[in-house]
């Protein structure tokens, strides 16, 4: 009976003894658990060599230059300011020789006359029934949509070469987006139709690069042109504008072979393979092209862009991550000059420096305009006259290095 009633007595005592025991450890453990993380805590407060010490990200648009403009309202023209450090949009460029979309198309395309200079398109030289209809300026929205509308009806595509000024009016820009939607190219014609060759490098800068980021902000992509057209052509011989292309990733400067402003008759007479038409959105110009364009496809042409007729790939876009019109004017780089003849005629920046030496040594007055015309002609004539010349009136490429080094 003794051993029996003992038992549970001793069970008892025993419990509480291992009840006692787990407490400590349970105690023991939370309190190393406590110590532990309050070590962590202690040591993540610390700055040890290896640990990263995050800091603010410094603004440095200021010390990048002025944007292009701080606020712009919707239809107000784009107001750049020149930098010498663009944004980074500002550096893309498609690869300057990119792999040919057609290599037959390829082909055809022209080469530069001479080196430090690009080529231009004047058509292509090819026997396949293809054109390329060019539509230049942009002024008339309304005629610009039924042009557009004319060719997407006959399957055909253009090339619009607008001026940056029109391509953010609001319902230009509509229907150039809705064209560029439908696989019509948009190229460059400057940004207030400027010839080019009498501007400084920062306007020359200012012209171009404006209206690139111009069709950037309505298309909403950072979009690169592949072809520039100067007012009228008459500059498209110019080296720097040329160099200036070809800083951008530009493949060369447009031309045409075949004018809408010529009547239907000339108009239908200069339809072969491989001709580029220029036509513009005056309503002489929509009443022509509402015709035209699909009498050359009644022909059994092809009405193709210029990227398609040279056997380029569509003009390159990517994302864009800065505004069109927060991002910064590409500034024009140095170039090697090469000297050219110039005569009556010429248009091109080198005839420009060219009448600022004569007007500095009194062989020529007024002011510079980049124009060779006759009052360059008589100067020059003066001058091979005192130097003992042959008096042509024309300064072949010595003697314009001469004039304008001083040698």
């Amino acid at each position: 009976m003794a051993n029996q009633n003992n038992r549970p007595m001793f069970s008892r005592a025993r419990q509480r003894s291992m009840n006692r025991k787990r407490l400590i450890i349970i105690g023991g453990a939370a309190v190393a658990l406590v110590l532990v993380v309050a070590l962590a805590l202690l040591l993540s407060k610390g700055k040890g060599p290896d640990r990263a010490v995050s800091k603010p990200v410094e603004d440095t648009r200021q010390a990048e230059g002025e944007p292009l403009v701080s606020q712009q309202a919707e239809g107000e023209p784009l107001a750049p300011q020149v930098t010498a450090t663009p944004k980074p949009e500002a550096t893309s460029k498609p690869t300057p020789e990119p792999e040919a979309a057609n290599p037959q198309r390829a082909a055809t395309r022209p080469t530069a006359t001479a080196a430090g200079f690009m080529p231009v398109f004047t058509k292509a030289n090819t026997e396949e029934k293809i054109v390329a209809i060019t539509v230049d300026d942009c002024f008339q929205a309304e005629n610009l949509k039924q042009i557009v509308d004319k060719a997407i009806e006959v399957g055909g595509k253009l090339t619009i070469f607008p001026i940056g000024q029109n391509v953010i009016k609001q319902a230009q820009s509509e229907i150039l987006k809705y064209a560029w939607e439908n696989g019509f190219e948009l190229e460059n014609h400057t940004y207030t139709h400027n010839g080019l060759f009498a501007c400084s490098n920062e306007e020359l800068a200012e012209e171009v690069y404006k209206q690139q980021l111009a069709l950037s902000h309505i298309l909403g992509v950072n979009y690169h042109c592949h072809f520039l057209r100067p007012r009228g052509g008459d500059a498209r011989g110019d080296q720097r504008m040329q160099m200036y292309a070809k800083q951008l990733g530009y493949y060369g400067i447009a031309h045409w072979s075949a004018s809408g402003s010529a009547n239907n008759t000339k108009i239908a007479k200069a339809l072969e393979p491989g001709a580029i038409y220029l036509f513009h959105t005056t309503d002489k110009d929509l009443e022509k092209l509402l015709k035209f364009i699909p009498w050359v496809v009644e022909q059994g042409y092809q009405l193709v862009t210029l990227n398609e007729m040279f056997g380029y790939p569509a003009n390159e876009t990517s994302e864009l991550t800065t505004p069109a019109n927060e991002q910064s004017i590409v500034p024009l780089e140095p170039y090697e000059m090469v000297y050219v003849p110039l005569k009556k005629t010429t248009y091109c920046w080198e005839a420009y420096l060219l009448q600022e030496k004569l007007i500095a040594m009194g062989y020529l007055t007024g002011s510079p305009d980049g124009v060779y015309g006759d009052g360059c002609v008589s100067a020059i004539q003066a001058y091979q006259k005192d130097h003992g010349m042959e008096q042509t009136g024309e300064a072949d490429a010595d003697l314009v290095r001469t004039i304008l080094e001083g040698v």
